[in-house]
């Protein structure tokens, strides 16, 4: 990796560290951000392909929460910008910045999936810092979770989020068979008998 993506990597953070935010503080860059990137780097290079672009796409494919940005289209607008912002004061060129926009755009998987391989790396990724972390169970204590205002709406938020991380997201069966058993697991948890 490149010393343009370690500055990059420190400016994130910085900004995770500034925000006003507690969840971004306290937890998000380390427990999740900085997951996704690893994950991300990993992939990249089994699948052999640009592992940086992955890389720099993980680390931005949520920043705009670290200024309060919640809800998509602001979120992803907002994060594309500071993405694009970012790589070209640290010398990135316009197509790197298009690749990474391409590889950011589907990776929730919700109206289309990722075409690129950088893309299905991030979504492969994301998906796997949920499912192997403390992701579902983190979220809801920092009030988070609009649509889960009780049990029953935080057992459905995380059914279906479990369910498309699962089935969408993960674009290798290698990823998709080390995810399974804490899919599974959770899944019998919180449906109901």
């Amino acid at each position: 990796m490149s010393s343009k993506l370690d500055a990059i990597k420190e400016e994130v953070k910085a900004l995770h560290d500034a925000s006003p935010d507690e969840c971004m503080r306290i937890w998000f860059y380390d427990g999740h951000v900085a997951l996704v990137a690893r994950n991300a780097q990993e992939i990249a290079e089994k699948v052999d392909c640009n592992a940086e672009i992955a890389v720099l796409a993980s680390l931005f494919h949520d920043i705009a929460r670290t200024w309060g940005v919640k809800d998509d289209p602001e979120l992803m607008d907002e994060s594309l910008a500071k993405a694009q912002e970012l790589m070209k004061k640290h010398g990135y060129s316009d197509d790197e910045v298009e690749q990474v926009k391409q590889a950011i755009l589907p990776h929730s998987c919700r109206e289309k999936a990722p075409h690129t391989e950088e893309g299905k790396v991030l979504a492969t990724a994301d998906a796997l810092a949920h499912l192997l972390s403390d992701f579902y169970f983190i979220l809801p204590f920092y009030g988070w979770l609009t649509a889960a205002k009780d049990f029953e709406g935080y057992r459905s938020w995380l059914l279906e989020k479990i369910e498309r991380d699962m089935h969408k997201k993960i674009f290798y069966d290698e990823y998709k068979d080390r995810a399974r058993p804490k899919y599974e697991a959770m899944k019998t948890a919180f449906t109901s008998s």
